[in-house]
């Protein structure tokens, strides 16, 4: 985090023991509000804070523009919105809870972090799962703030002790609305933000959770109509991987339905959904050009694996890249080009970059990010996963990285998300759609989720939407490989024992010989 080699001067303003500042951000400078123009109004527990000018430059300059703030107290919570008009198009709004003492910010399980020196940034919707923060103060108060946005636009939290002006040694909360980078306008209206003086946690939370139930579309498991009536009878995962990025091979197509047919022997196949990362070659290489794997047995080897793994009852689900491709490809022209992710300010979106070719260089020029809401990549993508699916049959897709997310200015990439699955169900009533990681934004349309705590942290609320299944990144119970992922390694270990999670089982070269006892366990316990 950086910050200001000066005192911002921004005022301060009360309201029911509540210490707040307000800061207008646009795509070219950062404005205040103008002391000597504030009006202030109370009427019970309605207050109303109007500014007709702004500031620039610490207060030093002066601009027109304007805020308006609605609050209104309830009980031990202040709800708050937030309109401003600038000279140029606002970004963002932030509000300031200021003079507070030192903070410990609450974890998504309600475990303590510490707020280091240099300050404590969080981002939603990567990497918070909901745009809710809690605090604790010494004095064992908590502190909660959350907004309540339908649309899930992107929010920023932060804490840090400010060291200027006349509260420094004081610590400050950050509480940052931006704009769908879509919207950017000279006028600006933020959701409504709760700030609360919380006693119990998971209330506050589950607050927040019947908004997204009642206004955004979040649904139950038992209520979602996305789910096959086949998916709701899985209780086994087989992770099947396929071809490395090297080209290495764990499983070709025919060592694939060896390891379905065993545990076929040993539990109904109905109950099981065979994942295959790396089925279409190259994991990541062949990304925007999928189809069977030449090395790996070509479209007859793929057509007898899905058809003997339908004969016994088994369900297939090929991994496809929903915002990757490789743009060394000869078709990239025909779909990249007009779709790359791009941030709020138009850089291109570079994403992960794995070491794939291990040279420690982690230069992955060939690797696009791709926005699931562009027309030509959606429809691309839309057509070779169901040119696919009527040429194999499979009645289950993965999309990988779905959890990447950035503030596109053309095209919004959840929408996209949304858009892609309607067309992937289209008349499909039976398929289903499965993507990588969750926030709160996507359990309204992914019903299961390829999920490790070793990376996130799980809460337990999320069971109540959703099914998990185990991360490639997991690794299997051999010698600890994760397969096409690009870790390589990982302590094998069982997923936890809750409902919410679907056991799942890993395989590579050597697995189903080597760990045979591991393998036959966790089928009896699928089977009890």
């Amino acid at each position: 985090m950086q910050f200001y080699s000066f005192d911002n001067n921004d005022p301060v303003f009360e309201i029911a023991g509540w210490k707040l500042s307000f800061q207008v951000i646009t795509l070219e400078n950062i404005y205040g509000l103008s002391p000597e123009h504030v009006t202030i109004s109370e009427e019970g527990t309605r207050w109303r804070l109007r500014c007709v000018a702004l500031t620039w430059g610490g207060g030093q300059h002066a601009a027109a523009g304007s805020v308006t703030v609605e609050a209104q107290v309830d009980r031990h919570q202040l709800r708050c919105t937030v309109s401003a008009a600038a000279p140029d198009k606002i970004t963002s709004i932030k509000v300031l809870i200021r003079d507070l003492p030192p903070v410990h910010l609450l974890d998504m399980l309600d475990q303590p972090r510490d707020v280091p020196a240099d300050g404590l940034l969080d981002r939603y919707p990567n990497p918070l799962r909901l745009p809710y923060w809690l605090v604790a103060l010494p004095d064992h108060t908590l502190l909660g703030f959350r907004c309540e946005d339908a649309a899930y636009r992107a929010k920023r939290f932060c804490a840090y002790r400010e060291r200027m002006g006349r509260l420094a040694g004081q610590y400050a909360v950050e509480c940052i609305h931006e704009e769908d980078a879509r919207l950017f306008d000279t006028h600006i209206t933020t959701p409504e933000w709760i700030f609360a003086r919380v006693t119990q946690p998971e209330a506050f939370r589950q607050d927040q959770l019947r908004f997204a139930e009642n206004h955004a579309g979040l649904t139950p498991w038992e209520q979602r109509g996305d789910v096959p009536a086949w998916a709701r009878d899985l209780r086994l995962v087989l992770t099947l991987h396929g071809m490395h990025w090297s080209g290495y091979i764990f499983n070709d197509y025919a060592r694939m339905l060896d390891t379905i047919r065993f545990v076929a022997e040993r539990i109904e196949g109905r109950h099981v959904l065979a994942y295959l990362p790396g089925w279409e070659g190259r994991y990541y290489w062949q990304y925007g050009d999928f189809r069977p794997e030449p090395l790996l047995g070509g479209e007859d080897g793929f057509a007898r694996l899905c058809d003997e793994a339908h004969a016994l009852g088994v369900h297939v689900m090929p991994m496809f890249g929903g915002n990757c491709a490789n743009a060394w490809k000869p078709n990239f022209h025909t779909f990249g080009p007009s779709s790359y992710m791009k941030s709020a300010t138009r850089n291109i979106f570079l994403g992960n970059q794995p070491d794939w070719n291990t040279s420690r260089a982690q230069d992955t020029g060939w690797q696009a990010w791709l926005n699931p809401g562009a027309p030509a990549w959606q429809t691309e993508l839309t057509r070779q996963i169901l040119t696919l699916a009527d040429r194999f049959s499979f009645d289950s897709v993965f999309l990988d990285t779905v959890e990447v997310w950035t503030n596109d200015p053309d095209f919004n990439i959840r929408e996209g998300y949304r858009q892609l699955v309607d067309r992937l169900r289209d008349g499909r009533p039976d398929m289903l759609v499965t993507g990588e990681d969750w926030y709160d934004g996507l359990l309204p349309i992914f019903p299961l989720f390829q999920q490790t705590s070793k990376w996130r942290q799980i809460p337990n609320w999320v069971g109540r939407y959703v099914r998990l299944m185990g991360h490639i990144c997991d690794g299997e119970a051999s010698r600890g490989s994760t397969g096409v992922f690009e870790s390589g390694y990982a302590p094998y270990e069982r997923l936890p024992d809750e409902p919410f999670y679907i056991p799942t089982l890993a395989f590579v070269d050597g697995t189903l010989e080597r760990a045979r006892d591991e393998i036959e366990a966790v089928i009896a316990l699928v089977r009890e």
